[in-house]
């Protein structure tokens, strides 16, 4: 078995935290806080490679006198659901010894798991415990989409932020892959003590098209309102058909807030072949995000969208018109402060994931991402287009069939969802061979519904 380790990085949220040498919980020391974060990768023709990344403060630790010195030991266990059930679960403990107190401090332990998975959607969750005090605990969950890479056309990784990314030759290390020793940042927290931002993906069939030798690579920094702050291009050598791609980001000179980060390879006419993003946040002392990241506030102020500007929180709202109803967007265009629309996005989620058909909006808004890279056109984006809708709605189907283009009919795309109201279908019909595809049927009782549509719709008339 793998032994677990960890690295002590600098943490940026500093916390004033008391330590009790005896073991017992001080009631001034802050709850444990757990940070997680994952990247996927390319793992063979039917499994992806996951790598999950965690990470807590070493103060927040409660530590008792040990033969080695003074220890701490946090306890910790990660289960990945597909429909409620349990596809995959380990636990793991995460021991840190020191020989005095005046030792511990604000820097943060990090780790890595990693495993492979098939294809599907599901929940990820990760819980962690103190050792020397079981009520001193935290969790986090996400959503994890797995989908089946393609094999005839350029695509990216996910991008893993990262502390620190150097050469080594130390296979033994945790975090060794490819040559290098990569720190991941599980908290996506950059700024006052972490002023670069450094990054690792991997781009993949990079030798798939012949009609040249190279690509660019374009990196980009946008904040809330999506206007890019840093850009940066570089020619990347199509030398092998998977290529890890890894470099930095200053910046030292941006604000408080949140940004997004955008990696793009195009040739030399912008021809987008591959993309990917990932958010992060930049925090610095004495700024305005200060009181967000403090203990003691209210599950909205606690929330990641707390720190949305209102140009954000209005558009995540209108990623979720899919799924609210009529009273839902009505509440929300009456209001024009942006706390209270902060708070009726953060009630709208808290209500959407529970009950029977729940969603997180993790896993929704990893849909409308989704939807995006699938489905835009020149003509619309993918998340409004009707696939878009369809897929953001329902998720992914369980099987597809594709008919091109003919002498005889339009191209088409049947969908079929098996675990839906006893097995549904959804057709969508290409009416002007532009890639404009529409909802022209479907046996959902609450969709269009023509039994017509080939004869109305995908057949030509000659």
């Amino acid at each position: 078995m793998k032994r677990i380790s960890y690295l002590i990085i600098t943490s940026i949220v500093v916390t004033s935290i008391l330590w009790s040498q005896t073991g017992r919980n001080d009631p001034k020391i802050e709850p444990l806080k757990i940070m997680v974060d994952y990247a996927r990768f390319f793992g063979d023709s039917t499994q992806t490679f996951v790598e999950l990344y965690y990470g807590f403060s070493e103060s927040m630790m409660i530590y008792q006198n040990d033969t080695a010195g003074i220890k701490g030991q946090i306890n910790f266990k990660m289960e990945i659901k597909k429909s409620g059930a349990i596809e995959y679960r380990k636990e793991w403990i995460v021991p840190h010894t020191i020989s005095g107190t005046e030792q511990i401090s604000s820097q943060s332990l990090v780790g890595l798991q990693s495993f492979a998975i098939q294809p599907g959607e599901y929940t990820l969750s990760v819980s962690a415990s103190d050792n020397y005090d079981d009520t001193r605990r935290d969790s986090v969950s996400l959503s994890l989409l797995i989908i089946k890479y393609p094999v005839d056309q350029e695509y990216l990784s996910d991008i893993e932020l990262c502390t620190s990314i150097q050469s080594s030759n130390n296979k033994q290390s945790l975090f060794y892959k490819n040559t290098l020793e990569v720190v991941p940042n599980p908290s996506k927290f950059y700024g006052t003590g972490l002023p670069v931002l450094y990054y690792y993906t991997i781009a993949y069939n990079l030798r798939t098209r012949g009609d040249s030798n190279s690509v660019i690579v374009r990196t980009s920094i946008s904040d809330a309102v999506g206007k890019e702050v840093i850009t940066k291009d570089k020619i990347k050598p199509r030398l092998y058909n998977a290529s890890v791609e890894i470099g930095t980001v200053n910046i030292s000179a941006l604000r408080t807030g949140i940004y997004l980060f955008r990696i793009i390879i195009t040739d030399s006419l912008n021809k987008v072949f591959a993309q990917n993003e990932k958010k992060f946040f930049i925090y610095k002392h004495g700024s305005p995000l200060d009181s967000s990241l403090t203990s003691g506030l209210s599950p909205v102020s606690e929330s990641k969208y707390s720190v949305m500007s209102e140009e954000e929180v209005d558009q995540y709202f209108e990623y979720a018109k899919y799924i609210s109803s009529d009273i839902e967007k009505e509440q929300y265009e009456q209001l024009t402060d942006l706390q209270a629309k902060q708070k009726l996005l953060y009630e709208f989620w808290r209500r959407k994931s529970s009950g029977a058909n729940a969603i997180s909006d993790e896993a929704y808004y990893a849909r409308v991402k989704k939807a995006d890279d699938l489905f835009t056109t020149p003509f619309r984006s993918g998340w409004k287009s009707d696939r878009g809708r369809v897929f953001i709605t329902y998720g992914m189907y369980d099987e597809i069939e594709r008919f091109s283009n003919s002498t005889d009919s339009n191209p088409y795309e049947v969908w079929q969802y098996h675990n839906i109201q006893g097995g549904v279908i959804f057709v969508f019909v290409d009416r002007e061979g532009i890639g404009n595809y529409m909802l022209m049927h479907s046996t959902h009782r609450d969709e269009l519904h023509e039994e017509l549509w080939y004869e109305k719709y995908a057949l030509k008339m000659h």
